[in-house]
């Protein structure tokens, strides 16, 4: 195999990898989504219910709680693909035998 077609493979490969670690994260991302609008319209319902004032502050201090471990949900979410897209882009290259790497 000539060196420019074994390099077209290694990027092929490490696209491929790519692809699936960010399909990866906008499932995950759908998944946090759709909580998230469950809790709002939970949120909604329950306010509705409320009878007083102090019930009010209560389920918004809650909602308010909750939301804020969503976002850092997201957060983390975020922060491990940042943290995985250039191992999943080097680990083509890396699995080549050293033999391979010295003639590049």
């Amino acid at each position: 195999m000539t060196k420019a077609s074994e390099m077209g493979r290694l990027c092929m490969n490490a696209a491929s990898n790519v692809a699936g670690t960010l399909a990866e994260h906008n499932l995950k991302s759908m998944k946090l989504s759709s909580n998230g609008t469950r809790r709002a319209l939970e949120y909604v319902a329950q306010l509705v219910g409320a009878k007083t004032a102090r019930e009010v502050i209560e389920l918004s201090g809650a909602h308010c709680r909750g939301q804020l471990n969503v976002l850092g949900c997201h957060t983390g979410n975020l922060i491990a693909l940042v943290y995985k897209i250039p191992s999943d882009v080097a680990q083509p290259f890396r699995a080549r035998p050293p033999s391979e790497r010295d003639q590049s």
